[in-house]
């Protein structure tokens, strides 16, 4: 399964002006209850704030976040992404704020594909062109076909 693949024009918000790792967490998880991934925002917010206060940050560097997690509130895999006007602490590694962030979103029962995708993110965010490219992206549907055309020439 192709990460692009979980991405709509509506699970995309960019250039947001969220100046904290919460609000953010809640507007990305809003953009998957919107599609009908998510059916239990609240559970779901819930599992992905424990995640990031108890489990560590998702925050991989370079900008870069990838909170998820598995939860009964997800009916099926989902994807949102989110780019921020302004960088904001996420706790990264790196000590660099974060102003990319894509929330994975995947049912219980589902642990191989979230890891398969986390890893799908990872090697994809590690491609400084597609990072670049995602971060100037003016509409949804422009941020949508230019991971689409990474992640096709990267994974073909």
């Amino acid at each position: 399964m192709r990460a692009c693949e979980l991405l709509s024009p509506q699970s995309i918000l960019l250039n947001a002006k969220i100046d904290n790792r919460d609000d953010a967490l809640g507007i990305l998880v809003e953009l998957q209850e919107s599609g009908g991934v998510i059916t239990n925002g609240t559970a779901y917010y819930n599992a992905v704030f424990d995640r990031e206060t108890a489990g560590g940050s998702t925050a991989i560097g370079e900008g870069i976040a990838l909170p998820h997690a598995c939860n009964a509130g997800v009916a099926a895999p989902g994807l949102s992404a989110l780019t921020l006007e302004e960088g904001i602490d996420w706790g990264a590694p790196d000590g660099r704020p974060v102003d990319l962030v894509f929330m994975l979103a995947v049912p219980p029962g589902q642990e191989s594909l979230r890891l398969l995708l986390l890893a799908r993110l990872v090697n994809l965010m590690s491609n400084e062109e597609l990072v670049r490219l995602l971060r100037s992206a003016r509409t949804p549907a422009e941020f949508i076909e230019k991971m689409s055309r990474i992640e096709q020439d990267v994974f073909a």
